[in-house]
């Protein structure tokens, strides 16, 4: 039957999206957005105003190099925009004026983006203005309207027929939200606040894609991709881990105590813990066993399953004490990488839960332990 054909192709549909293969072409309305554009032109006013927002932004950033363009992408710049779509104001800069180290300088650019839309949260007309600041030698996928507010003129002309949008559109509208994820500590004294509010964000941002495209709209094909990269699921076991502190009445002092004491036999080597002392020490403390470690479980006790003892700290904004089946141990510090003689790594977050328990198996192993015979 017809119906069944329609869900079959639309499931094969759903399917290349979901792998990162080119969307498909959306309609698209049949002007652009009245609120910001007269015709193709934006409205005089409205440019005058994004420029005095782009400088103010680039004033924030306090680097020293000059603006390029100011550049108005997005789905107010094409005609799959909804009354809820973001203006996308791009700050075109050239990274390696700022410093030589590409890297560096991205993550710096992309910090300041996330410091500044909160701290800034403007908007006009209920349509949120997201600024970002981007390195001029980036190319734009090849399908989006780019306007240059500075220049006040169209750089490329979106199509009114139709519009297509690739995986690199749905990634760039996913990475801010994947690097504020990533830079989320469990003890920041506002971490409930920063996590409630990325939580309304992505609604918000799905919800904008709903509304325009649908379910093929790149705003939600960008929440799916951090979905399926697990970014979610980490922002849920992190509001979990919150919750659960802030309910508990005690910290199972015994315990952990009893924790401390196996860890500090371990590494001393006075008794080094077999099978069963590992599954008693995994229940005590709850531990994950996942070779994502910290990635998958901020915050959680985990154990990491490795080929060769290699760990990296990459994108763990809190340090982390490791310790193999060997008994060796290393105070992990983020965004380094760490190599342990074992094969199988504990690790304990030095979070507010944990803190107690490191600084107890650290005085006892460099003060000399009185729990070794």
């Amino acid at each position: 039957m017809i119906p069944k054909l329609d869900m079959i192709q639309n499931q094969l549909k759903v399917a290349f999206i979901q792998n990162n293969i080119m969307l498909n072409e959306y309609e698209t309305q049949s002007q652009l957005n009245t609120k910001l554009w007269d015709g193709d032109q934006l409205h005089s006013k409205l440019r005058v105003g994004f420029i005095k927002i782009a400088k103010a932004f680039y004033k924030f950033l306090g680097i020293d190099t000059s603006i390029v363009d100011v550049l108005l992408i997005g789905s107010n710049a094409n005609y799959n925009w909804t009354e809820h779509s973001d203006i996308d104001l791009h700050v075109l800069i050239n990274y390696l004026d700022v410093n030589d180290n590409y890297h560096v300088v991205n993550e710096l650019m992309h910090a300041k983006k996330s410091i500044w839309n909160q701290n800034y949260p403007l908007a006009y007309k209920g349509m949120h203005i997201e600024l970002y600041a981007q390195d001029a030698q980036q190319e734009l996928h090849s399908t989006v309207g780019v306007y240059s507010v500075m220049q006040g003129k169209w750089l490329k002309k979106p199509s009114s027929k139709m519009v297509s949008v690739d995986d690199a559109a749905i990634k760039q509208k996913a990475q801010p939200y994947e690097y504020e994820i990533d830079q989320l500590d469990p003890t920041d004294t506002n971490i409930e606040r920063r996590v409630d509010d990325l939580k309304q964000r992505l609604k918000h941002l799905r919800q904008i894609g709903l509304q325009s495209e649908g379910e093929y709209s790149v705003e939600n094909m960008a929440y799916k991709y951090l979905r399926n990269k697990g970014y979610l699921e980490r922002l849920k076991e992190l509001e979990k881990s919150i919750t659960m502190n802030s309910l508990q009445l005690e910290n199972a002092g015994n315990e952990l105590d009893e924790v401390a004491k196996c860890f500090v036999r371990h590494i001393s080597g006075e008794t080094l813990m077999r099978g069963d002392d590992w599954v008693n020490i995994i229940k005590k403390t709850q531990a994950r066993v996942d070779p994502r470690g910290q990635w998958q479980h901020p915050g959680h006790c985990t154990v990491i399953p490795t080929n060769n003892g290699a760990i990296t700290m990459k994108r763990v904004a809190y340090d982390v004490l490791g310790i193999d089946e060997t008994g060796h141990y290393i105070m992990m510090k983020p965004e380094q990488e760490y190599q342990y003689p074992g094969k199988v790594i504990f690790e304990i977050p030095n979070t507010a839960q944990w803190q107690t328990v490191i600084i107890q198996i650290l005085n006892e192993i460099r003060n000399g332990s009185k729990y070794t015979k």
